[in-house]
C-alpha cells in the first residue's frame, strides 16, 4: 500500500456521503438514520451526524483538490475535432481541414443549411462508402447514436452535393441490409440492436416509436440534463453508487421469494417511496439505477407484474414532474415493451447500457473514472446475461442437481460491492489491490487471490494501528476486501471459508444491506446441510429492528 488519504476538508464530506448512501458501517457513531439519504428534499431527512455536509457543495467553495490529493481539473470546455477523410471521391470529395466535431445538444440536430452537413461529413463517408450500408440503416444509426434527424431525401441531396456516388458496387440481398447480422455488431458500434429507422417509425405502431424515443432518450439526458462540474461529479460519484432505493428493492424481492409477504410489501413500499426523492434531481447515477438497474433487478427476480407497475409509475411521476423529459420518455419506452415484447427487455437493458456508456466516454469534461464506471456496468450486464446462459445451458444437461450456474443466483451482493470498489478510486490507489479487483470483476481468481487479499487485510490493519490509515477509510476497505473474499471462496466451492467470510460480512453490514447477505447466506447454507446455522441467522435477521424502522419510515414518507 503505497498511499493513504487525509480525512481533513472535503474529504469528510465525501466519506460522509458515502456512508450516507451505500449503508456500510464506517464508524460507530451509534444509530444513524438511515432511510431518506442524500439528495432528498422529504421532510424528516435532517441528520444528526456532526460532520453531515450537503451532499452538492456550493459554487463558491469548491474541493480544490480530488481524493488521491491532485488538482481536479476544470471541465474543459473544448470540442472534439474531427478530421475529415483524406483523398477524393468523385469531384465534390475534397478534404476540409479543421472541421468543427457534430454539436451535443439534447434535442435532436436537423440540418437545414448545407453547413449543418460538414460536421458529420466522415462519418457518413465512412457508412455509405467504406461500410456500403443502405440509406435506412445509416438513418437509423445517425439518428440514435449521433442524434441528427434528418428525410431520405435530404440524406440523398447532400450525397449528391459531396459526390458520394457508389460505382460498381455489389448490392447486398435485401434480407441481409434490413437486418444487420450478429457478426457485424461489436462493442463499439449500435448496428445490430433496435434500430429503427425515420421511415419505418411513420408506418410503425406506437410501440416501436417509443422504443425509438427510449433509445435516444439516454443520450438527451446525458447531454442535456447533468452538471459537470468536477466538484458536482466527484461528490455525485462517491454518493450515487447503489442507491439504497435499488437495494430496497432487492431486499423485497429476497423476502417475496421466502413468502415472507408482508416484511416484503413494507419493504417495496418503502422502495417507491424513494422514487419521488431520487426523480426530483436526477443525475448521472440517480439516472442510471431507476432506468437500468432496477429494471434489471425486477427482471431477473421474474417479478414482470411489479417490474410493469414501477416502469408505469417512473413514466407518470416524471411526466406530472417535468412534462416531456428523457427520464419519462425511457421509463415509457420500457413499459410499452414489457407489455407488447416482455421476451426482448434483457436486450433492450443491455443496448441501453451501451448507449450509456458510449454517450459518457465521449462527453467532454466526463471524469475518466465515470466513464471507467460506465463501461463496467455494460459488460456486467453482458456477464449476467452470459452467466444466465450458462446456469440454463448446465440445468439441461444435468440431472437437476446445481453447477456452477448456482454461483450466479446472487449478482447483486457484486455489484454492492462493486460500489465500494469504485469508491477505492476515489480513495487511494495501490495497484496490488487494483490487480486484484481487476481479478474480482472477471471472476477470474488466480491461486493465490484468497491469501494475498487476507493478506492485504492483516496490512491495512496494521497501518491502522500504527496510525498512518485513517480508520473510516480502512473499514470501506475492510468492506471491500471481505465481499471479494466471500465471491472468491464462493466461486471455488470453499464452503467452510466462503461462511466465514459470509459471516463476517454480516458484522460490518446494516440495515438493509444486512438482510441482503443475510438471505442470501441462509439460502447457501440450507443447500449445503447448514440447517441449524440457516435457522440461527433467519432468526437473528427476523429479530433486527431494521424491519420495524422500515413500517416507521413507511408510515412517516407516506405522511408526508
Amino acid at each position: 500500500m503505497d498511499r493513504s488519504v487525509s480525512p481533513e476538508g472535503g474529504h469528510k464530506a465525501l466519506l460522509a456521503a458515502a456512508e450516507n448512501v451505500t449503508g456500510l458501517v464506517f464508524i460507530d457513531d451509534g444509530a444513524a438514520e438511515a432511510f431518506v439519504k442524500e439528495e432528498s428534499s422529504s421532510p424528516g431527512a435532517d441528520d444528526d451526524r456532526p460532520f453531515r455536509m450537503p451532499l452538492k457543495f456550493k459554487t463558491a467553495d469548491p474541493p480544490q483538490r480530488s481524493i488521491s490529493g491532485t488538482p481536479a481539473g476544470k471541465a474543459s470546455s473544448a470540442q472534439h475535432q474531427q478530421g475529415s477523410r483524406s483523398g477524393r471521391h468523385g469531384k465534390g470529395a475534397t478534404s476540409k481541414a479543421g472541421q468543427k466535431a457534430p454539436p451535443a445538444p439534447g434535442q435532436p440536430i436537423i440540418p437545414r443549411r448545407v453547413e449543418d452537413w460538414d460536421p458529420w461529413k466522415g462519418v457518413l463517408y465512412e457508412l455509405y462508402i467504406t461500410q456500403n450500408r443502405i440509406l435506412r440503416d445509416i438513418i437509423g444509426i445517425m439518428e440514435t447514436k449521433h442524434n441528427l434527424r434528418a428525410t431520405p431525401k435530404m440524406y440523398k441531396n447532400q450525397f449528391a452535393r459531396w459526390g458520394f456516388f457508389k460505382y460498381a458496387v455489389k448490392r447486398r440481398p435485401r434480407n441481409k441490409a434490413e437486418s444487420p447480422t450478429e457478426h457485424s455488431s461489436s462493442d463499439d458500434s449500435l448496428d445490430g440492436a433496435l434500430v429503427l429507422s425515420r421511415d419505418e417509425l411513420l408506418h410503425a405502431g406506437d410501440g416501436s416509436r417509443s422504443i425509438q424515443a427510449g433509445l435516444t432518450a439516454v443520450r438527451r439526458f446525458l447531454q442535456g440534463h447533468i452538471d459537470l462540474d468536477p466538484a458536482h461529479l466527484q461528490a455525485e460519484e462517491v454518493a450515487g453508487f447503489v442507491d439504497p432505493c435499488y437495494r430496497y428493492f432487492k431486499v423485497a424481492m429476497d423476502l417475496f421469494n421466502l413468502e415472507e409477504n408482508l416484511e416484503g410489501g413494507r419493504v417495496l413500499r418503502l422502495a417507491f417511496l424513494q422514487i419521488e426523492r431520487k426523480v426530483s434531481k436526477p443525475t448521472m447515477k440517480s439516472f442510471s439505477d431507476l432506468c437500468f438497474l432496477v429494471p434489471h433487478l425486477l427482471l431477473e427476480s421474474k417479478r414482470k407484474d411489479i417490474l410493469s407497475a414501477y416502469l408505469h409509475y417512473l413514466s407518470r411521476l416524471a411526466t406530472v414532474k417535468f412534462g416531456k423529459h428523457p427520464v419519462a420518455e425511457l421509463a415509457a419506452s420500457f413499459a410499452s415493451l414489457v407489455d407488447d415484447r416482455p421476451d426482448d427487455i434483457m436486450r433492450y437493458i443491455m443496448l441501453l447500457s451501451q448507449i450509456n456508456s458510449d454517450t459518457i466516454a465521449a462527453q467532454p469534461g466526463m471524469l475518466d473514472r465515470n466513464r471507467e464506471w460506465a463501461r463496467n456496468q455494460y459488460l456486467a450486464c453482458q456477464r449476467t446475461v452470459a452467466a444466465a446462459d450458462e446456469a440454463s445451458s448446465l440445468i439441461s444437461r444435468s440431472s437437476g442437481k446445481g453447477g456452477k450456474g448456482d454461483r450466479h443466483d446472487h449478482h447483486m451482493i457484486r455489484l454492492e460491492a462493486q460500489s465500494v470498489y469504485w469508491a477505492q478510486k476515489l480513495i487511494m490507489h495501490d495497484p496490488v489491490s487494483d490487480d486484484m479487483g481487476a481479478q474480482w470483476l472477471r471472476r477470474e481468481f488466480k491461486d493465490d487471490f484468497g491469501p494475498r487479499c487476507e493478506a492485504y487485510l492483516a496490512q491495512l490493519k496494521a497501518l491502522v494501528h500504527s496510525g498512518q490509515f485513517p480508520a473510516v477509510f480502512a473499514r470501506m476497505m475492510e468492506c471491500l476486501y471481505v465481499g471479494w473474499l466471500y465471491d472468491y471462496y464462493e466461486t471455488v466451492e470453499d464452503w467452510d471459508r466462503a461462511f466465514e467470510w459470509g459471516r463476517r460480512g454480516l458484522e460490518l453490514s446494516t440495515d438493509e444491506q444486512y438482510a441482503i447477505w443475510s438471505i442470501h447466506l441462509e439460502g447457501l447454507m440450507r443447500r449445503y446441510g447448514r440447517e441449524a446455522e440457516a435457522e440461527e441467522l433467519k432468526r437473528r435477521r427476523r429479530e433486527h429492528d431494521w424491519l420495524e424502522r422500515v413500517r416507521l419510515e413507511v408510515d412517516r414518507l407516506t405522511i408526508a
